[in-house]
């Protein structure tokens, strides 16, 4: 056993103090002899034995409850980490988006890195100490000795909060791979977290193997920081009801939001604006949210010009807040202006095989939210490269690419060009498509894949219930939309999208085969559908469900535009630009949410300059590229991107359990709590609380003792 505060037992030597009034209250008094005495003097020999007990039992309590007080204060211990001589330590911080929550006043992350520095600042002399921050990537501080405080110091103070995911295994493995070549006897990993459930889970199956072959004279301690939280509100999307965003028009928009937590939360404030005039947006009030309950909500937004603008939405306020605001940077238009390219309907002569998309986009063209869309129609030899230069979005109804009335090779040639720059192109492939894709006619086959030029006659539905649940038709795995799966699809065309033409699929049909596919091309991107929207084809164009899918088609397609702008924090951080775009100079860095600037690289091109982040992107937030020479540039949305951080960071707070990290990793290794007020020191198996518990019975016990003895405290 040793002390933490050894000094504290001086106060032991208060235990003299009880002694020292017994014997003063002891002084022999002067004796007068009467008559009456002699009565008093039998009783009191009869019962002096009895006090003198019951005296030198309070005196024992007193000096007991004075003793214990002492030692408490000297906080014994039965276990150090550090055992005896120096030791190899590694000292893991995790610092993604949850080390964030605040307990009281501070953030577990300060409380975390103050911990360190108390542990690192007791380690035995002669001791290695490595520091490794992480997130889901890892890194490596320092290698100092334990001694150089202010080296330590430094490091720790590099450590900065980020808004990343977590996931442990790949630090931990690091630290083993530290270890695993130390010359020292005493190898040990210290972990400073809240030991959030998701960074435990990301690679659970792999951290059994990774401890299994670990050197058994490295050890584990984990050290938990924080305390359960009862309610946390996050924003999970916002964006208008219609799908388009229009300028100068006021617009309802659908704001979601979630308790993450794991009790109600009451009175959630929500606010959406415009980030640049924040302070005048609108609002609207949740009465209660239960716990894991979301909601969606509408509140009304007035974008008054068109181009990029950044949209910021808040609600509640929390101990977790980097999850209660949101920004996005939306593009308002004020058109949408959206081409058609088609042909004959194969069933109808009279009839072009556009009919039923012109009308699905065009459907409730007098509601002022759809107002906004300007629908042309042309044939296949009606669409001139010309046309491009006032378009947002293509839809090529299978045109015909050979023939009288084929799309012209200049056509396609500036299609491609068009869709890499950051547009878009829906491509509904048919009998026209198959017929002459395999043999790359008019270009076609450049930026577009093969097909089979036998069509797929095998009846089939659509497999609603194979929708991802955050994926493009998300919407349509409940009622009523998922009647969409009762219509039957008499045909179709088989793509060949191998090795050489790679795509995500966006759901699937009951015999799995894609139902829409989606190929990115640079900086825009085409999405594939393997039949048309005729009567020759499917019957859906006659179902209900129709035009809901059309529009969701269109929203999604919009919101995949402006991905590029709201890239998610896992990903590399870049931002496209046209060469009249640039900001000045040749030189440039990007500048985060709270200033820091970092480096970018610059790959130009004859119709783009492309701007890249070399390094993993620590804040969510508007970023902003700036040219070096500050006074050349131009503060522009543009040059701005908003990183969006991961919502299941904040999905649940409150740590896995001791019990649970331990059947993990496969081993029982050593666990210690710290809420805010306890000091890390190194040692584990403390007294203290052992003996306040003793304290407060002994001091109860000679309380009533004394009560019962007649003789007040």
């Amino acid at each position: 056993m040793h002390f933490l505060v050894p000094w504290m037992l001086f106060g032991a030597l208060s235990a003299g103090i009880p002694v020292a009034l017994h014997l003063l209250r002891k002084s022999k008094p002067t004796v007068v002899r009467w008559a009456p005495m002699e009565f008093l003097r039998k009783s009191l020999k009869e019962t002096s034995k009895k006090i003198r007990l019951r005296d030198l039992i309070l005196l024992l309590l007193r000096m007991t409850i004075l003793i214990l007080a002492a030692l408490a204060l000297a906080r014994p211990s039965t276990l150090s980490l550090f055992g005896s001589g120096p030791v190899d330590a590694v000292i893991l911080i995790d610092n993604s988006q949850s080390m964030s929550t605040l307990e009281g006043q501070t953030s577990r992350l300060d409380m975390a890195l103050t911990s360190a520095k108390q542990l690192l600042g007791n380690l035995p002399t002669g001791s290695k100490a490595r520091i490794i921050s992480l997130t889901d990537h890892t890194v490596e501080l320092s290698y100092n000795n334990s001694n150089e405080s202010d080296a330590i110091a430094s490091a720790l103070l590099q450590i900065k909060p980020t808004d990343r995911s977590s996931n442990f295994y790949q630090g931990f493995a690091n630290a083993i791979d530290l270890l695993k070549t130390s010359s020292f006897s005493q190898r040990k990993i210290f972990f400073f977290s809240d030991m959030q459930r998701p960074g435990w889970q990301n690679e659970s199956s792999s951290f059994k193997t990774l401890v299994q072959n670990m050197p058994s004279s490295i050890s584990i301690h984990m050290i938990r920081h924080g305390s359960d939280v009862d309610s946390n509100i996050q924003i999970m999307d916002f964006q208008p009801t219609a799908g388009i965003i229009l300028a100068n028009q006021r617009q309802t928009w659908g704001l979601t939001v979630r308790n993450r937590g794991i009790k109600p939360a009451t009175g959630i404030k929500t606010t959406l604006g415009l980030g640049s005039d924040f302070d005048t947006a609108e609002s609207a009030v949740i009465e209660k949210l239960d716990a894991g309950e979301e909601r969606s909500i509408t509140i009304d937004l007035l974008i008054p010009e068109d181009g990029h603008q950044i949209v910021k939405a808040v609600a509640g306020n929390d101990r977790f807040s980097r999850d209660n605001q949101k920004e996005k940077i939306v593009l308002a238009r004020k058109k949408l202006q959206v081409l058609i390219v088609g042909a004959k309907s194969e069933i109808d002569a009279n009839r072009d095989n556009t009919f039923f998309l012109y009308h699905a986009l065009r459907s409730g063209s007098s509601d002022s939210s759809n107002s906004g869309i300007e629908v042309k129609v042309a044939s296949g030899r009606g669409a001139t490269p010309d046309t491009l230069d006032e378009t947002d979005i293509v839809f090529m109804v299978d045109p015909m690419l050979a023939g009288s009335d084929s799309v012209s090779d200049g056509f396609l040639e500036k299609l491609e060009t068009w869709v890499s720059m950051g547009n878009t192109l829906v491509y509904f492939a048919g009998s026209n498509y198959a017929a002459v894709s395999d043999s790359n006619i008019k270009n076609a086959g450049k930026f577009l894949p093969p097909a089979n030029p036998t069509p797929n006659l095998t009846p089939t539905t659509i497999a609603t219930e194979n929708f991802p649940p955050v994926g493009w038709f998300n919407r349509f795995r409940s009622a009523p939309l998922n009647l969409i799966n009762q219509s039957e699809f008499r045909k179709r065309v088989t793509f060949d999208t191998s090795k050489d033409y790679q795509t995500a699929a966006l759901g699937y049909f009951s015999d799995n085969q894609p139902l829409a596919e989606m190929k990115q091309l640079r900086a825009g991107f085409i999405t594939l559908l393997p039949w048309v929207p005729d009567l020759s084809y499917s019957d859906l164009p006659l179902r209900p469900s129709f035009v809901p899918f059309i529009q969701t088609l269109l929203s999604r397609i919009l919101d995949t535009l402006n991905d590029a702008k709201n890239p998610l924090i896992s990903r590399e951080i870049s931002l496209r630009l046209q060469p009249q775009d640039l900001i000045g100079g040749e030189k440039y860095k990007w500048v985060s949410p709270t200033g820091m600037a970092l480096a970018a690289s610059m790959e130009k091109s004859v119709d783009e300059v492309v701007f890249r982040g070399e390094f993993h992107t620590p804040e969510a937030g508007i970023w902003k590229l700036e040219s070096t020479a500050s006074e050349n540039s131009k503060a522009t949305p543009k040059n701005l991107i908003a990183v969006q951080a991961s919502n299941e960071e904040g999905a649940e707070l409150n740590p896995l359990q001791e019990s649970e990290i331990d059947e993990i990793l496969g081993k029982n290794v050593s666990h210690q709590n710290n809420t805010g007020e306890a000091s890390i020191t190194g040692s584990t198996g403390e007294l203290t609380n052992l003996l306040l518990y003793l304290l407060l019975l002994f001091f109860v016990f000679e309380m009533f003792f004394a009560w019962w003895c007649g003789q007040p405290l």
